[in-house]
C-alpha cells in the first residue's frame, strides 16, 4: 500500500512537472521578444591595423549580422588595401566610416586619408534585404538625378568637364548623404571634384505681402499615378486645390484618374507627352510633345489644356509660341530625391512665401504623406493652398 501511494505521488509529480514546462514554453512565446536583427543597430566596428617602417594602415569598418554584406565590405576593403600596399615608399592609410540608413538600404560612407591619392570619399550602397550591392538609381529617380547633376556641372565647369561627366555613368560617382544635401564626388575627373544637390532652397523673403491672405500654389508633376486619387482626397479634406501637370503617355494609362482630377476642385496642365527635356529641342519636337498631350486630354475630357510646365524645368523660348501659359516653380521640394515626408514637409515650411509655386510629384507615397501634414500647418501660418489658375484669378481682382 505504501509503495502504491508513493507511486501515485511520483506520477502526479511527473505530470505536474510536464504541465509546468508546457506552461513555461507557452508563456515564453507570448512574452519573449525576438532580438532585433536590424543591420544598422547590430553593427560593430572592426579594425585593420598594420604598421612597419614605411607603411601605416589604420582602417575601421562595420560588421553586421549578415555574412553576405560582411563579405562585400571586406572584399572591397582588402582589395583597396592590397593595391595601397603594392606601392613603394612611405605611405599612410586611414579610413573611418559612417552609416546612413534609407529604407532597406544602408550607405557605408568612407572618409579616407590616403597619402598616395587625393580621393577623400568613397561609398558602398548595400541592399540589406537581398544582401548585395545596390546602386544610386535604387534610391533616386535616375533621370532626375542625372539632369540635376548635369545642370550643375554645366553651370559651374567648362564644356570639356561637362562632357566627361555626361560620358561617365552615375553609378561610378561617390554619393555622400547628409541632412541637407547629397554630395556627389567625381573621383575620376580631377578638374571637377564634387557638387552638392540641396534638399531645399534658400528661404524666400516674406516681408512684402501684397494680399490680405497669403497663398501657396501646389503643383504636382509627372502623374497621374496610383497615388493621385489619394492626394485628391487629402486636398479635398482641407478644402484646398492644386495644379496637376500630367504627361500624355500616363494620361492614356490612367484615364479614369484624369477624369477624377478634371471633375475635382483642382486643375490639369500639360507636362509634355513623354517627359523629355526640351531645352535644346526644335520647335517641331516641342509642338509634337504638346499637341500629343492635348489630343489625349481632349479625347478624355472634351476640353483643351491651357497650362504647361516643361520637364526638368527645361525652358526654351520657342515654348512661348505654343499659346499656353508657361509655369515654373519657386520652391523645389526635391521629393523625388529625398523620398522622405519629413524632409519634404520641412523644405516647404521653411521656404514658404506668398505667391510661390511649390513643386512636388504625385508619384510618391511620401509626397502624399507630406501634403497631409503640410496643409493644416500652412493654414495655421496664414497660407491658403490653391491652384495656378485660382491664383491668377485672385491677383487680377
Amino acid at each position: 500500500m505504501i509503495l502504491l501511494k508513493y507511486k501515485e505521488l511520483f506520477i502526479k509529480f511527473i505530470f505536474c512537472s510536464i504541465l509546468l514546462v508546457i506552461v513555461m514554453l507557452v508563456l515564453s512565446k507570448v512574452f519573449y521578444k525576438k532580438p532585433k536583427t536590424d543591420i544598422i543597430t547590430n553593427n560593430i566596428t572592426s579594425k585593420i591595423h598594420y604598421d612597419d617602417e614605411i607603411t601605416r594602415i589604420d582602417v575601421k569598418y562595420p560588421r553586421f549580422n549578415n555574412d553576405k554584406i560582411n563579405k562585400i565590405i571586406t572584399d572591397n576593403l582588402y582589395a583597396y588595401i592590397k593595391d595601397f600596399k603594392a606601392h613603394d615608399g612611405e605611405k599612410t592609410l586611414k579610413i573611418k566610416y559612417k552609416l546612413i540608413e534609407i529604407n532597406n538600404f544602408v550607405n557605408v560612407q568612407y572618409s579616407i586619408n590616403n597619402t598616395l591619392s587625393d580621393i577623400k570619399h568613397e561609398n558602398i550602397l548595400l541592399d540589406t534585404k537581398k544582401g548585395e550591392i545596390a546602386y544610386i538609381n535604387s534610391l533616386y529617380d535616375e533621370e532626375y538625378l542625372k539632369n540635376e547633376i548635369y545642370k550643375q556641372v554645366n553651370d559651374k565647369y567648362p564644356k570639356e568637364v561637362y562632357e566627361q561627366v555626361v560620358n561617365d555613368t552615375i553609378n561610378n560617382f561617390t554619393y555622400i548623404l547628409n541632412d541637407d544635401n547629397l554630395t556627389v564626388y567625381f573621383n575620376n575627373i580631377e578638374s571637377c571634384p564634387y557638387i552638392k544637390i540641396d534638399y531645399s532652397l534658400n528661404t524666400h523673403n516674406n516681408d512684402n505681402q501684397i494680399h490680405k491672405h497669403k497663398y501657396l500654389i501646389f503643383m504636382y508633376n509627372d502623374g497621374p499615378s496610383e497615388y493621385t486619387n489619394e492626394l485628391l482626397e487629402v486636398l479635398d479634406k482641407y478644402d484646398s486645390k492644386a495644379t496637376f501637370f500630367m504627361t500624355g503617355n500616363k494620361m492614356k494609362y490612367y484615364d479614369k484618374v484624369v477624369l477624377d482630377v478634371f471633375n475635382s476642385k483642382s486643375e490639369i496642365g500639360s507636362h509634355g507627352f513623354s517627359h523629355i527635356n526640351l531645352v535644346n529641342a526644335d520647335i517641331n519636337t516641342i509642338k509634337s510633345e504638346i499637341n500629343s498631350t492635348n489630343t489625349v486630354f481632349n479625347e478624355l475630357t472634351h476640353n483643351t489644356l491651357k497650362l504647361y510646365t516643361p520637364a526638368y524645368g527645361g525652358y526654351n523660348e520657342k515654348m512661348d509660341r505654343l499659346g499656353l501659359k508657361i509655369v515654373n516653380y519657386d520652391i523645389d521640394t526635391k521629393d523625388w530625391l529625398v523620398k522622405d515626408s519629413k524632409i519634404i514637409y520641412n523644405n516647404v515650411i521653411k521656404n514658404a512665401c506668398d505667391g510661390c509655386v511649390v513643386l512636388m510629384h504625385d508619384t510618391y507615397k511620401q509626397t502624399i504623406e507630406a501634403t497631409d501634414k503640410l496643409i493644416p500647418e500652412l493654414n495655421k501660418l496664414g497660407y491658403e493652398v490653391i491652384s495656378v489658375s485660382e491664383y491668377d484669378r485672385i491677383i487680377k481682382e
